[in-house]
């Protein structure tokens, strides 16, 4: 199996449990993790824009393209139209100069062609690749994504430590449907083994629908901590943002502020019908109460 994006947070649950399920993995990434590499996987670094890596994957049946980012760098190349367009056609490509016919790619909730965002409308715009690619392909398009590592409670978790009254932005009414990784991950598998997912596009979301302010509450439950909400205008925080984007470090951009007050919910009964998701509730970031101090 071809795997891209093999280190990120989705990647690693995906390849562990591909493992599990007794397939061998040509784990591609840019960088090599240190440490002893598992049985069973073949670990590749490289860029999937560039060339070179495909020479690794010859004998591959299947490839899953999870390659994306949420926040662009442009002073080192990485852009949504590198990660998400460039990279998903350079992936097309390998497919079918190595012989491979089953594609299963990860899309976000919210592609579409007339996004209010760069993020979402690149992400629409490599469905519509692999949607013509002629392989026969299934497209994943999961909700906000929580589990150990996530960025969304990384992020949010330190800033809750640290200060006793939290920023929240607008009225923080705005829906999230967050959907465990686990959960995410065997939806990718299972649809390698079902022929009826094939040339289908599957929205992955949370059994339960959450507002922003609810799942802060229970994002500081999970931590032990009781914390004081103060609702910012809408005006003065894109005003704020608008400034502290460009810093290094910056826990939020304008789009992704843009994407957050959109909401990201879905109807889920297609994958429930399919996998038998979703059924995990987000609780908060339970793994890292051990590191509160």
């Amino acid at each position: 199996m071809l795997l891209t994006g093999a280190r990120g947070f989705v990647g690693s649950e995906v390849k562990r449990q591909l493992l599990a399920s007794g397939h061998e993995v040509v784990a591609v990434s840019r960088h090599l993790r240190g440490g002893k590499v598992p049985p069973g996987v073949i670990q590749v670094a490289a860029d999937i824009t560039g060339d070179g890596w495909q020479r690794w994957c010859e004998g591959c049946g299947v490839a899953i393209h999870l390659v994306g980012i949420i926040r662009q760098v442009p002073r080192a190349g990485v852009t949504f139209e590198s990660a998400h367009v460039v990279s998903t056609r350079r992936v097309i490509a390998a497919c079918h100069s190595l012989g491979i016919r089953r594609l299963v790619h990860m899309s976000a909730l919210g592609a579409r062609a007339g996004a209010a965002t760069p993020y979402h409308r690149t992400k629409w715009q490599a469905e519509e690749a692999v949607r013509a690619s002629g392989l026969d392909w299934t497209i994943f398009r999961p909700s906000l994504i929580f589990g150990p590592g996530d960025g969304f409670s990384t992020t949010i978790a330190p800033a809750l430590r640290r200060f006793p009254i939290f920023p929240v932005f607008g009225d923080g009414t705005y829906r999230l449907q967050p959907v465990a990784v686990e959960e995410v991950a065997r939806c990718f598998v299972a649809a390698l083994e079902r022929p009826v997912t094939i040339g289908e596009t599957y929205e992955l979301g949370g059994p339960e629908v959450l507002t922003y302010n609810e799942v802060l509450r229970r994002i500081s439950q999970a931590l032990g901590l009781r914390r004081a909400f103060v609702h910012l205008p809408l005006g003065l925080a894109k005003f704020v943002i608008s400034i502290i984007q460009h810093l290094p470090g910056a826990p939020i951009t304008r789009d992704q502020l843009t994407m957050l007050l959109e909401g990201s919910t879905c109807d889920a009964s297609a994958a429930s019908l399919t996998f038998g998701v979703p059924a995990a509730r987000f609780q908060g970031p339970t793994w890292l109460r051990a590191t509160q101090k």
